[in-house]
């Protein structure tokens, strides 16, 4: 008894912050309404760096824009994404979505004010763009978005057409659903 009301002395006294991501799923059209910018290119640099008070890494991304579907950043948008690996350190953020050079994406971005833009829904608001076997280009849904429509189950990831998804998307923000 005594052991345990020790315990419990010492874990209010302490002062350890418990942390957790949270990660509510959005739809393509809450996603597409609330984005500031919706940039489909390809990513030329990922940078990580410490945050401003030395506790955590980010990583600077750099998209190089093909085109807008949604308000406009200019030809090359750079955007924050929490955690990130300097060194011997690593900084894991549970959804945040993880990019490399290279990589064809449509971004769906948010920000706050005059700040560097950020991805909408974390992983939420990446869609990556693969080739298919006939050289069309395909827009495959993040994980979680798939799941906001019930379980995922074997082939609900199914990716679309760039031109449909295009499309869609123009459609929801023309209609500001």
């Amino acid at each position: 008894m005594r052991v345990v009301l020790i315990t419990i002395l010492l874990s209010v006294i302490t002062d350890g912050a418990a942390r957790a991501t949270v990660v509510v799923p959005a739809d393509l059209n809450q996603l597409s309404r609330e984005a500031v910018a919706i940039a489909r290119g390809h990513i030329v640099a990922v940078e990580p760096q410490w945050k401003d008070d030395r506790r955590g890494i980010e990583t600077l991304v750099t998209l190089e824009t093909e085109t807008y579907l949604k308000g406009s950043l200019g030809s090359a948008v750079q955007f924050r994404v929490p955690g990130g690996s300097l060194g011997r350190f690593r900084s894991v953020v549970v959804g945040a979505p993880q990019f490399t050079v290279g990589q064809h994406v449509i971004l769906f971005l948010g920000s706050h004010g005059p700040t560097i833009p950020y991805v909408l829904g974390l992983s939420q608001g990446v869609y990556r763009l693969t080739q298919s076997p006939q050289g069309d280009l395909m827009v495959t849904p993040p994980v979680i978005a798939a799941a906001s429509d019930g379980p995922i189950v074997r082939g609900s990831l199914r990716p679309s057409s760039l031109g449909d998804f295009e499309r869609q998307v123009r459609a929801l923000v023309g209609t500001g659903r």
